[in-house]
């Protein structure tokens, strides 16, 4: 991690603040008006294409990345494209794929950032603005009732995640990159620092994955149960 970042100073709290006042200044402002929160949707789509493009236009002009390293297959990045495909398109599935990913993904990146340059870079400005962005996106869409995951829809995406990590897992394996981890942890603090070597950490991530997607699940099996209640009563 960049020696001039420190875990939950008041920079890092503010950034973590920032993002759902954003979001929720976007639902308030936009909430009443249909047209004006299409045009919030597309905008914030935008934002996210125009940031993921200039990122890896910068890491292949300037840091010289190139193919295999260059594509886009840690979970983050990968939310990060479900996200901007969720809000330009409302797709259920692609959403929920966003929101657990995203969600679980992105939160923990922005609670435990690896950051490979000094904070007042580009590489560092546009780590926190992506994942930032992503989870503005998909909280958004909930918010303004949108778009939203469907009862069950947790173990279709952590089904989804196995099959993605199986075939990340191959190319690693063929390329001898190290896409979500799956060869090595990080050398950055991060959780799975705490669940035992190569690959019990491998284990140890899929069952939080399991955990945090059931949760993510619950407000809105808990809703759509109420109001089943309420219509056969």
């Amino acid at each position: 991690m960049s020696s001039d970042f420190h875990l939950f100073n008041p920079l890092h709290l503010g950034i973590i603040a920032a993002i759902p006042v954003i979001a929720a200044a976007l639902t308030y402002a936009t909430h009443d008006h249909r047209r004006s929160a299409l045009v919030a949707r597309l905008t914030l789509a935008a934002a996210l294409i125009a940031d993921g493009l200039a990122w890896h236009t910068y890491r292949y002009v300037v840091q010289g990345v190139r193919f295999p390293e260059i594509l886009p297959l840690e979970m983050c990045d990968t939310s990060f494209w479900l996200t901007a495909a969720a809000l330009l398109t409302l797709e259920e599935r692609t959403f929920e794929l966003a929101y657990y990913w995203g969600i679980a993904g992105s939160g923990m990146a922005l609670l435990t950032p690896y950051l490979r340059a000094p904070l007042r870079t580009y590489q560092s400005y546009q780590y926190f603005t992506a994942h930032s962005l992503l989870i503005i996106g998909v909280l958004y869409l909930l918010w303004t009732r949108q778009a939203r995951p469907r009862p069950g829809s947790w173990i279709f995406a952590l089904g989804a995640l196995n099959v993605f990590a199986a075939a990340v897992g191959v190319i690693d394996w063929m390329a001898g990159t190290n896409f979500m981890y799956l060869r090595a942890k990080p050398p950055s603090s991060s959780l799975l620092n705490l669940l035992g070597t190569w690959p019990w950490y491998i284990v140890g991530a899929e069952l939080i994955a399991a955990m945090l997607f059931w949760l993510l699940q619950q407000p809105y099996r808990v809703q759509v149960s109420s109001v089943a209640r309420i219509a056969d009563s």
